[in-house]
């Protein structure tokens, strides 16, 4: 038995267009735009963007190349503020993105020191005023979703890369019982399952859990497995990578791509499948370096609450 994603089920994340947090500080807008510009000719019409991804920056380009609203979903997110604020912030990532509305405002990081209650309500009445047509959560402990239960918040995004994986399932039935879409995002693990990476990047990535000394040796033996697999497929380890994700029953994967190239990669694993026994090999060896991942989100990424 094969496991296949239609191409309409890849979204195109644009974190990578808006340097923040020490991430992608020498993207340059010509080829952002050009991915943009190439993602929309090529069928892709899920567009995620936040205001913190370049402060702005990223939600400025997706205006300058989108033009037909209603062809294209659009998700942004906000940080967990005082309830007040929801509705300024959204109001500016509308004007940055020069739409009457968002498709998907997304919680973007909850803090453990807030209470969340208040600001998701402010954000959930953000719908009845036509300004969201839905509202999610992104990087949000399912403790704190139950606490949220009686909101009408129907999208959960989480990561969805070989790199952290020992949650997919529990937020996949936690999805499922609650009817709601589960997107993933950052499939090629920030880019480090595209390649070979014998030492850590001269940014952000570089304090992610797998440079440590007792994970690095299972993301070797991760990326050799991708390596070896791809090959045989003739493909790319970026292709395998995306693939796998696509088999963990998200409804949209976004993926990031830096330039034209990489675009063109991502799209065409439509064409590609993975069987059972592809499937089962990078599950072992995700399951043996994700445990040394951090229970926290935050410190997957390097973030603290």
């Amino acid at each position: 038995m094969k496991r296949t994603m239609d191409k309409s089920e890849l979204g195109l994340g644009t974190w990578q267009f808006g340097p923040s947090h020490g991430f992608w500080i020498d993207q340059d807008q010509r080829s952002s735009r050009a991915v943009l510009k190439l993602a929309l000719k090529a069928g892709i019409r899920h567009f995620d963007t936040a205001p913190s991804y370049g402060n702005g920056l990223s939600e400025q380009l997706l205006s300058s190349v989108i033009q037909t609203r209603d062809q294209v979903q659009l998700a942004s997110k906000f940080m967990p503020k005082k309830p007040e604020l929801v509705r300024i912030d959204v109001q500016k990532s509308l004007g940055r993105l020069k739409t009457d509305y968002l498709d998907i405002l997304y919680l973007h990081w909850p803090s453990s020191r807030l209470a969340l209650k208040p600001v998701m309500s402010a954000a959930c009445s953000l719908i009845k005023e036509g300004l969201v047509r839905q509202v999610g959560a992104c990087n949000i402990p399912i403790s704190y979703l139950r606490e949220l239960e009686d909101l009408p918040i129907t999208v959960l995004q989480i990561p969805c890369s070989l790199l952290w994986d020992r949650s997919i399932a529990q937020y996949r039935q936690y999805a499922h019982d609650h009817g709601m879409a589960l997107v993933g995002y950052s499939p090629l693990g920030l880019g480090l399952l595209g390649g070979n990476h014998p030492s850590p990047p001269e940014d952000g990535r570089k304090d992610l859990y797998v440079f440590r000394p007792e994970a690095y040796a299972h993301y070797r033996n991760l990326l050799d497995l991708l390596s070896r697999l791809a090959e045989r497929k003739g493909c790319t380890s970026a292709q395998l990578a995306l693939l796998w994700a696509r088999s963990q029953g998200f409804s949209t994967i976004v993926a990031g791509s830096r330039n034209e190239e990489q675009l063109r990669q991502l799209i065409y694993t439509s064409h590609l499948e993975l069987d059972e026994e592809e499937i089962s090999l990078l599950d072992e060896r995700a399951e043996a370096l994700t445990s040394y991942a951090p229970s926290s989100w935050d410190n997957y990424f390097g973030h603290r609450w």
